[in-house]
């Protein structure tokens, strides 16, 4: 891999932007960056062996803030943000995917409010939607302790608002396994490790909707990585490490839902007020139940016996997609089974 040019040599803020044959959205993004309020920054784009016309973009775009890391190899998003991790010379580290537009003011904003809250360790914002034009705003969950649970079910923060302090990160790093999700994944991993998270109900970035995006690619890739992390994430509520390494490994069985419903039995008899309720955790334990090796009437009656006992209410959605799997043929489940049992929000 090469550099193509050099910055001050510590920029307050590191942008870490990865882009595999992006050359026809590059542009905006940049010129997006260059254009913001704050100017102490550098931009660390990596190049994830590009096929298309993105050396050229790039040349087309020249500023001294900006460097480029060409790689030799196609590693995938996650590990294309890893490199430009490791290159990043910021306190603060700033993401943004290569079709997305910063607005103006995104960075001196979240400058300001992590100074302002050193107890934050990661920021992000709302964002609106666009192809050619502005098409819906998103506005996630803000505070710390509503994050934290909101994580419980599903990613809470566009990965490209997001800004956050190059120390938090000690240790981690994307998952170079998931090339779905990976943003979800490591935002639970922090939460999980106790670092306090927040989001900015302003609009600070526009994000591109088009067809060659991962979750429009991807959907049912997505869709079951997602679970698989939120399930986790769940668990490490419970303070039960063998049930964590069980989820991790995704080594799941009758036994699994078993541990994992006493644990969530004594959570919730010394759980705070303002800590998960059990409808919460109810995502984790239909997991569990979906990637249980064998289905069929007795498994079904089991997992309708846990839930009386927990006295757990599940919606028509969850109960007539877990009770499918007692009734249909096996060999149709496990070819369909991440379609059949999509758990909604």
């Amino acid at each position: 891999m090469s550099s193509a040019s050099v910055t001050p040599a510590s920029p307050q803020v590191s942008v870490v932007v990865p882009v595999h044959n992006g050359a026809a959205w590059l542009k905006p993004t940049l010129d997006a960056l260059y254009a913001q309020s704050f100017a102490d920054f550098e931009i660390v784009l990596v190049d994830d062996a590009s096929t298309d016309a993105l050396q050229a973009a790039v040349r087309a775009c020249p500023d001294p803030r900006l460097r480029v890391v060409h790689l030799a190899h196609n590693v995938g998003v996650s590990a294309a943000r890893n490199h430009g991790l490791a290159l990043a010379r910021g306190a603060l580290i700033a993401f943004c995917d290569a079709d997305d537009l910063s607005m103006p003011q995104r960075l001196q904003t979240q400058v300001d409010y992590l100074a302002a809250h050193p107890e934050i360790a990661l920021c992000g914002s709302a964002f609106t939607c666009f192809d050619t034009e502005d098409r819906a705003l998103v506005q996630h969950p803000s505070g710390s302790a509503r994050i934290r649970k909101a994580l419980m079910q599903g990613n809470c923060f566009g990965l490209s608002t997001v800004m956050l302090r190059a120390h938090a990160l000690q240790g981690l790093r994307f998952d170079e396994t998931l090339r779905v999700a990976e943003d979800y994944d490591l935002w639970t991993r922090l939460a999980a490790s106790g670092a306090q998270l927040d989001n900015l109900q302003q609009s600070l970035l526009r994000y591109r909707w088009h067809s060659q995006q991962a979750s429009r690619a991807h959907s049912e890739r997505l869709d079951a990585a997602t679970r698989k992390i939120r399930a986790v994430y769940c668990s490490h509520w419970l303070d039960d490490a063998r049930l964590q390494a069980q989820l991790r490994a995704d080594v799941v069985d009758p036994s699994t839902l078993a541990r994992a419903a006493q644990a969530l039995q004594r959570f919730c008899a010394h759980a705070a007020p303002d800590a998960p309720q059990l409808h919460d955790f109810r995502f984790l334990l239909a997991w569990i139940y979906e990637r249980q090796g064998t289905h069929g009437v007795r498994a079904w009656l089991h997992w309708r016996a846990l839930q009386r006992q927990l006295g757990l209410q599940l919606d028509r959605n969850y109960r007539l997609n877990t009770g499918l799997l007692a009734w249909l043929p096996s060999r149709w489940t496990a070819r369909h089974l991440d379609t059949l049992v999509k758990l909604k929000r």
